[in-house]
């Protein structure tokens, strides 16, 4: 598809079929990037109040809980320094009051229903408004305009497409053809798919690619490994590779880097919490402080201080469906000055929005099965999919022993019942193989591994 009319006739023309306003906060977003970090900061401030009024008029839970502060929650004068007199929000409350702290009319379609991905072995149910959608993916825009990346240029994805389907819905694929856009199942790595891959993206020479860390290592080992010369998956137009969904470690970007020919640029959110640090040229991860106001907090709750890891703790400022006001991601981050001190110098790039130094989040293991006589590797969150799904399914971890034998440990309650649990272990055979077995065992609690990570899936099988 030309790149001018995928970029300037059908991104806008999808994104308004959706009722979202992408286009409009995008150019909103590319303006306020050159503010001052006190300009930022009064925006955060009127937005916060909105969206607490918000919570406070159509959320029940949010109406009772507030009642309780030692501050009015009407303020005019509320800013993002009383955030601190507020409570914490755990994916516990979500669970236990989604009903209540939802707004059920809110305009645009109202609330629309999700799953997180898992990652944390705590799947969640939750709901998204186009409000939010809009302004994630306006974030997303701007940074990749950072890396000289725009909406209709060739993009390629590594993701999470359904293990089951050989292609995924013929409707979106004409969509994504229109928009520039070609899937790949990150489910599905095998020396095959991943040779079909690399041809792919030889041949359609995408200016940007976006993934799993681990699923595009895992690409640009084989390519290597094959013989492809340092950036041969890469070409003239190759601007960036955006990594997600899990944390990069230095040797997946050595050999991202050494595949593609071009920088790995991190893109840092969560399904439930929004789009919250992109990466710029000078290494610095840029919070879209215009839609979220993001803490970081020690085990009491307490801000750590500046260079020092805490628990990602974020206030979406977009969310209007279901508000999330502290909500506790239980992502671990570091962050300098420009995260509490709006005087504080900004980062190299010129840009003055506050900034994380790194995320350390979980990594994701690439889970091995078989396929016919071959082993196939495939992405671990395609057998989260299957856990994330059930009912009653608190917290779990999957722990593939061997090519045959699969232990999960889940944390439940009454609604997981005989037949929900027959279904969840019919999920994973038909991504691990019939002849699998699948032990679950049902525990008060889930320890940390041995390193101390609360580690969701752990594979100790190496092809």
């Amino acid at each position: 598809m030309n790149r001018w009319l995928s970029g300037h006739v059908f991104w806008p023309l999808t994104e308004g079929l959706r009722q979202r306003d992408t286009m409009r906060r995008l150019g909103e977003l590319q303006e306020s990037q050159r503010w001052s970090a006190d300009a930022l900061r009064e925006l955060q401030n009127k937005k916060l109040r909105t969206i607490v009024k918000l919570a406070v008029e159509h959320c029940p839970f949010y109406a009772k809980r507030f009642r309780r502060l030692t501050i009015n929650p009407r303020d005019p004068d509320l800013n993002v320094a009383d955030l601190q007199q507020f409570p914490l929000l755990s994916r516990s409350d979500i669970r236990d009051h989604l009903d209540e702290m939802t707004w059920h009319s809110c305009p645009r379609g109202g609330p629309q229903p999700f799953n997180t991905g898992g990652s944390s072995g705590e799947p969640l149910k939750f709901y998204i408004d186009r409000y939010r959608q809009a302004a994630d993916w306006a974030a997303r825009w701007r940074a990749r305009g950072w890396w000289g990346v725009q909406p209709g240029d060739p993009e390629i994805l590594l993701w999470g497409a359904p293990v089951e389907l050989a292609v995924y819905d013929r409707l979106r694929q004409h969509r994504d053809a229109l928009l520039n856009q070609w899937m790949f199942n990150a489910f599905d790595m095998t020396d095959e798919t991943m040779e079909a891959y690399t041809r792919y993206i030889q041949t359609k020479r995408p200016v940007c690619l976006y993934g799993y860390s681990s699923s595009l290592a895992l690409l640009s080992r084989h390519a290597i490994k094959q013989g492809l010369s340092p950036g041969g998956l890469g070409s003239d137009r190759l601007r960036a590779v955006f990594v997600t969904g899990e944390v990069l470690v230095d040797r997946d970007r050595d050999v991202i880097e050494q595949a593609f020919g071009a920088p790995v640029v991190i893109e840092y959110g969560c399904r439930d919490g929004g789009l919250l640090a992109c990466g710029c040229k000078a290494g610095r991860l840029h919070i879209p402080q215009e839609n979220v106001v993001i803490e970081l907090l020690d085990p009491h709750g307490r801000p750590v201080q500046s260079g020092h890891v805490g628990e990602v703790v974020v206030t979406n400022l977009e969310a209007r469906a279901m508000p999330l006001i502290r909500y506790r991601t239980g992502d671990l981050a570091r962050a300098d000055a420009t995260l509490t001190d709006p005087s504080a110098p900004r980062c190299s790039c010129g840009r003055s929005s506050a900034t994380l130094i790194e995320v350390r989040g979980r990594l994701t293991d690439q889970i091995v099965c078989k396929d016919g006589n071959k082993l196939r590797r495939m992405h671990a969150l395609s057998l989260i999919y299957v856990l994330r799904e059930a009912n009653g399914l608190q917290q779990f971890r999957i722990t593939q022993r061997a090519l045959d034998q699969l232990d999960v440990e889940i944390v439940s309650d009454k609604r997981f019942t005989p037949v929900v649990q027959q279904s969840v272990e019919r999920g994973l055979r038909r991504r691990m193989g019939s002849d699998v077995t699948i032990r679950i065992h049902r525990c008060e609690r889930i320890a940390p591994t041995g390193s101390g990570k609360h580690a969701y899936v752990v594979s100790h099988v190496k092809p």
